[in-house]
């Protein structure tokens, strides 16, 4: 989670690496329902979203939409 949050509730997902997207954003939501995941591809080139924006949720996958990197409040 970035410093500069403070959250209620889970903040970081490490569990959800390699789940398909959609199992992610499921979970995500009935873990922390307060935030908002935000889905990216990470093969293409996508900056990271700023500034930070502490109800959200990133979820980076790769192609096969699949989660690859731990998705974190940021």
């Amino acid at each position: 989670m970035s410093s500069q949050c403070t959250v209620q509730g889970k903040t970081a997902w490490p569990e959800l690496l390699g789940q398909y997207v959609d199992k992610a954003v499921s979970i995500i939501k009935k873990e922390n329902p307060t935030l908002r995941p935000v889905v990216l591809n990470i093969s293409q080139d996508v900056p990271d979203p700023d500034p930070v924006d502490c109800t959200r949720v990133l979820i980076f996958i790769n192609d096969n939409k699949q989660v690859a990197l731990v998705p974190i409040v940021r």
